[in-house]
């Protein structure tokens, strides 16, 4: 048998994984520039980023890529911290500075005029960080009706079907989603993969979001990283309504420093930012023999301070 290849086809373009491209955007009232140079993935630089004409890197503004048509955010180390948009997004800041899309359900409140909906009452424990449970069941949820992309709906509706039951609270509809993506999601660096190769098309929104395309490419391929697995997790979040969003920075290695890295980030109701890392505890679930981890499913920034950086 031979190792899958991935094809992903938009506008003429083929990229391998598109599971490589970062899902947060920043804008800091930088200018939106055009270039001549197109995007490139550069394994010495460590990402996605785009040469000046004078070899430079491009930092701290956005790009409009000539080979795809699509925008991309470069921040201060010169990698893409928003990817393939259709347009520059509008920015948000979160309470603990980090800045973010302004993406439908990422927002407290939801569309104008949305009612919130709440979480059913229940009285089973925490799993592992005390109080989180509460948190996530006192949050009012702005549920995300569209993604606008029907085949992403169709297959989180289906996922939805097969893993959330009426009797759920919102903890664990949460926990629901984390946790099929640890088991079904795999990343190609740590684990060999085999089948034919085919090729699918991204679809660009016509909301400036490369947020779904991420997730809708994860969940065609079960292949993912850092970045589209926490994609995947936010957009699955949106839909049952949670005020999920992305976080680009660093999280410990096993041989000790820090490499680039992305996960979730939630805000609670009295401004404790909590963490959600699919794709750390895929990789600890693992090396476990499959048995799952909830290790960053739900603790608190503070209680990961010594393990992610932004």
């Amino acid at each position: 048998m031979k190792k899958r290849k991935i094809r992903f086809r938009s506008k003429g373009m083929t990229k391998k994984m598109l599971a490589m491209i970062a899902a947060v955007c920043m804008f800091a009232g930088t200018s939106v520039t055009a270039s001549a140079e197109t995007v490139v993935w550069d394994y010495k630089v460590g990402g996605l980023c785009c040469k000046e004409q004078d070899g430079s890197l491009a930092v701290n503004k956005w790009v409009h890529d000539d080979f795809t048509e699509l925008w991309f955010y470069f921040g201060n180390d010169g990698l893409a911290l928003a990817s393939y948009l259709k347009q520059p997004c509008p920015i948000l800041t979160a309470p603990d500075g980090t800045l973010y899309t302004d993406e439908r359900v990422r927002s407290a409140t939801g569309q104008p005029g949305q009612q919130p909906v709440f979480s059913i009452p229940s009285a089973q424990k925490d799993l592992r960080y005390k109080g989180l449970r509460q948190t996530l069941d006192s949050i009012p949820l702005y549920p995300d009706a569209t993604t606008n992309m029907p085949e992403l709906d169709a297959m989180l509706d289906n996922i939805f079907a097969q893993i959330i039951t009426p009797d759920m609270d919102t903890h664990d509809k949460l926990k629901a989603c984390y946790d099929y993506l640890i088991l079904n999601i795999k990343d190609e660096r740590y684990e060999e993969v085999y089948d034919e190769g085919f090729e699918f098309t991204i679809k660009v929104g016509p909301d400036a979001s490369g947020t779904y395309n991420n997730a809708y490419g994860t969940l065609v391929t079960k292949l993912g990283v850092c970045d589209t697995f926490s994609a995947t997790f936010a957009a699955m979040a949106w839909k049952l309504g949670l005020p999920m969003y992305i976080v680009a920075g660093s999280t410990t290695t096993s041989g000790g420093g820090y490499t680039p890295h992305a996960w979730c980030q939630m805000d609670g109701p009295d401004g404790t930012v909590y963490v959600f890392d699919p794709h750390i505890d895929y990789l600890i679930t693992l090396r476990g023999n499959g048995t799952i981890s909830n290790v960053r499913f739900g603790p608190t920034q503070a209680q990961v301070a010594g393990n992610i950086q932004k």
